[in-house]
């Protein structure tokens, strides 16, 4: 009686081992979300700081020494071209000149003499009165006379311009950033009195990260904010590049030439200058499509035709808010698994979700 009881526990045990090896031998093909890579064009930003200062910037100073009696200007000073900026005692150049103007005139004087000498020597030649040994000689003092005037001439200009070195002038429409000496000094010849940022020529000067200096080339259009006008953005131009980088920093100095003088800008104003740099083609995916695969950074692929999953590696780049940047690694057009992943084997074979 106890016979189709054991009969059915067998036949049961029996199916269910048959039903456990399809499943571990042919698994079940699992429901897959994909998407289709594409590599699109890419420009990165950077994003450097800078500040605003003048292109030609100059260390005013005298041309001769003196006592510092007047300064004319205080930093901040807006000056036009020719404006007095400092004056020198000049009591001993206006002597100087005195004194040469006088020699000037005896100068004058003896050649006056001489040129009078020498043509009465002439006629009296010429009647065979004196020799001509005499001849010469009033040549002589008549040429050595002329030669003396023109050193004079010389000396006397010399100590006319020295005097008017005496006054500081500005070399061209600017601004005073600086000043280096107080009234009642004495200075020395190219000592400097002021500092002179020449207007109309401004620019923005940043530094750049050794890793992309290359990317930046000679007339490379660049925007510019700045912190005072932070709604207002400047065009400008990549001027020069630094050959040398910076002592103190990975960095290569980079001046900016702004295209037009930008109104209400004083200098040292701080900002930030933009730069674009093309970086080639890159690719976006969702985070949940990578995958650690023996190790390594990897996506699944799914054939379009066979779909069967196969794990490729490949090169990432920056990520993207809920995305990451795939540099290499993968072609266009090609299936990659961006839901399901995490319970995908390489060489399973999936369904996809359109296909569904």
């Amino acid at each position: 009686m106890h016979t189709l009881p054991v009969v059915l526990m067998a036949i049961l045990a029996i199916s269910l081992s048959a039903c456990s090896d399809v499943t571990n031998n042919q698994p079940l093909n699992r429901l897959v979300d994909v998407t289709t890579f594409s590599y699109q064009p890419a420009t990165r930003i950077m994003d450097y700081p800078g500040r605003v200062q003048a292109r030609y910037q100059t260390e005013l100073s005298f041309q001769v020494e003196g006592r510092l009696i007047e300064r004319l200007v205080e930093v901040g000073d807006v000056m036009q071209k020719g404006d007095p900026i400092a004056v020198l005692d000049a009591k001993d150049y206006a002597l100087s000149n005195e004194s040469y103007s006088n020699k000037k005139k005896a100068a004058e004087a003896d050649l006056q003499r001489a040129q009078r000498d020498l043509a009465r020597a002439k006629e009296l030649r010429q009647k065979k009165f004196i020799g001509q040994s005499e001849l010469d000689k009033a040549i002589n003092i008549e040429r050595a006379a002329y030669a003396e005037l023109k050193v004079i001439k010389a000396e006397y200009a010399q100590r006319l311009n020295q005097h008017g070195y005496t006054r500081l002038l500005a070399p061209a429409d600017g601004v005073v950033v600086s000043l280096k000496s107080e009234i009642g000094d004495v200075v020395a010849p190219g000592a400097t009195i002021a500092m002179f940022a020449w207007k109309g020529d401004w620019e923005f000067v940043t530094a750049v990260a050794e890793k992309e200096v290359n990317q930046l080339s000679i007339g490379q259009s660049v925007s510019v904010t700045l912190w005072a006008y932070d709604d207002k953005k400047y065009a400008a131009s990549v001027r020069e590049i630094s050959p040398i980088s910076n002592l103190n920093a990975p960095s290569y100095k980079v001046k900016l030439s702004f295209n037009e003088q930008p109104n209400g800008v004083k200098l040292g104003m701080t900002g930030h200058a933009i730069f674009s740099a093309k970086e080639g083609r890159i690719g976006l995916l969702p985070t949940s499509a990578i995958v650690k695969y023996e190790g390594q950074m990897m996506v699944l692929t799914v054939d379009s035709t066979t779909k069967q999953v196969r794990a490729q590696k490949v090169t990432l780049g920056e990520p993207l808010a809920d995305h990451v940047s795939i540099v290499d690694g993968l072609k266009d057009g090609q299936w990659v698994i961006i839901a399901g992943a995490n319970k995908i084997e390489d060489g399973n074979t999936v369904r996809v979700l359109t296909d569904e």
